[in-house]
């Protein structure tokens, strides 16, 4: 930040305030590059400011201003910020007002915090003059229970979509400036698919479509929407929906979206890091393994699509190999260790139609929270379907272990997984925490795992129903 150093002047304060940054503006103006941004408060008690914008889920400071002579703030720098979506912070870091850099970066905010829909006065920017209208038209529905700027959202799902001011927002997507355009994107998609495409479909055609259109009103090629709150949430509403209609393809869903944002090379590489990113985090949940290996494998690691961060490429590539081993289909590693009683007893020793490989500790409270389900299913399973269980303790302790499986009499083959003389439990089997369950066949190829008994249990009889002469 440029520092600027200015003597008090001999004024009243009022007109010393007004003075400053009237000052502060025509400076801006006079300095054809980098950015001066002006922010008058009314109503705070803040001296320090923060200028801010979005990556992905993270928050990163551009700038720090701090008051100068209960005036304005300023928030100046030599070079030039990116366009696009920006918002300003307290020192507690509350979001206080958002605005967008679309041209000029010489631009002015006044603004009373205790109501900012309604009170703020911009300068420098039409885009952000039209943006704040829109925020009043929108805010008027709903009159002064609507205080933040973080409500926006809630705005756009509970609006009145019969407003025709509204509606005169969002007729002519060619000519949008980027406010609007942020706008139109944070319609939820169930409300601009009722009032803009026509949900008038039911049933599996009203899922089609909702999915089909679903991104109809963010256009994914659009660079600054990917540094804007509303984009990573969208992204992520669409796996999750589509992840809960077993009807749609996963992959072809996801690669569909990847080819939406095919006209611009960095918001397409963007899209992809959010998605591998996404999928890695929940590499336990059904399917999502296997996307983040097709990501990784067909479209980074091939070149199709650049990697966005490639200081993360060793660190994803070193994850894909342990999730790789373990996607479903693949042989479970072999591991060998001693029960109770000293003897080993390797994984593949265990003779049976299925096997639970059960990773646990006695002093994990999910674990005894779900030993109950287990056990259960355990004595439905073991003779009715062959049904093995090879419980790895992770526990620390051989004492505090072997006393929780006589206290509660585990029938089941039980091994210490800190004494294994052959296989790392934690490397082969990517546990980082408990419990964890893996679903084998006979061949202890992986059937499913990260799911619970019941789930377990379900497909067990779905395998069984499917070749009853088995």
């Amino acid at each position: 930040m440029n520092k600027i150093i200015l003597t008090p002047l001999k004024q009243s304060p009022g007109k010393t305030l007004i003075l400053l940054f009237l000052l502060f503006t025509a400076f801006g103006q006079a300095n054809a590059s980098g950015y001066q941004i002006n922010v008058l408060l009314q109503n705070s008690t803040d001296t320090i400011l923060f200028l801010n914008h979005y990556s992905g889920k993270e928050i990163l400071t551009d700038d720090t201003a701090r008051k100068i002579n209960n005036g304005p703030f300023l928030f100046s720098g030599s070079d030039s910020l990116d366009n696009g979506y920006y918002f300003i912070s307290s020192k507690s870091r509350k979001k206080l007002f958002d605005f967008f850099i679309t041209g000029s970066q010489n631009l002015s905010f006044e603004v009373n915090i205790e109501d900012p829909f309604s009170s703020m006065v911009t300068g420098g920017s039409v885009d952000n003059s039209k943006y704040y209208n829109a925020l009043k038209i929108l805010r008027s529905s709903f009159g002064k229970q609507v205080r933040v700027p973080d409500s926006l959202p809630w705005l756009m799902a509970n609006v009145d979509y019969s407003l025709s001011s509204v509606f005169k927002l969002f007729n002519d997507k060619g000519s949008m400036s980027i406010c609007e355009k942020y706008l139109l994107a944070s319609i939820p998609t169930g409300i601009y698919q009722k009032y803009f495409v026509g949900g008038d479909k039911a049933g599996k055609d009203a899922a089609i479509q909702f999915i089909d259109h679903f991104f109809d009103n963010l256009d994914l090629n659009e660079e600054f929407l990917i540094s804007t709150p509303v984009y990573e949430q969208r992204i992520d509403e669409f796996i999750d929906t589509v992840s809960m209609l077993p009807t749609l393809n996963m992959q072809k869903q996801v690669d569909r979206l990847i080819s939406l944002a095919g006209n611009n090379a960095k918001a397409q590489s963007a899209l992809v890091w959010h998605l591998e990113s996404h999928f890695g985090a929940y590499y336990f949940l059904p399917g999502f393994d296997e996307m983040y290996v097709h990501i990784i494998n067909d479209f980074l690691e091939n070149g199709k699509v650049a990697w966005y961060f490639p200081v993360v490429r060793d660190r994803e590539l070193t994850q894909l190999k342990k999730i790789s081993l373990l996607l479903n289909g693949n042989t479970g590693p072999d591991m060998e260790m001693p029960d109770t009683s000293g003897i080993m007893h390797s994984l593949y020793s265990q003779q049976s139609n299925y096997t639970l490989l059960l990773f646990w500790a006695s002093t994990c409270s999910h674990c005894r929270d779900e030993m109950p389900s287990i056990t259960r299913f355990y004595a439905d399973f073991h003779s009715k379907y062959n049904l093995e269980i090879f419980g790895v303790s992770t526990d620390t302790s051989v004492t505090r272990w072997k006393n929780y499986i006589r206290k509660h009499q585990l029938p089941w083959v039980n091994v210490f997984g800190r004494k294994s003389i052959r296989g790392n439990y934690h490397l082969l089997y990517n546990v980082q925490s408990t419990p964890v369950m893996f679903l084998m066949d006979d061949k202890k190829k992986i059937l499913a795992k990260y799911l619970t008994p019941e789930k377990f249990a379900a497909i067990i009889k779905q395998r069984e129903s499917a070749n009853p002469n088995k």
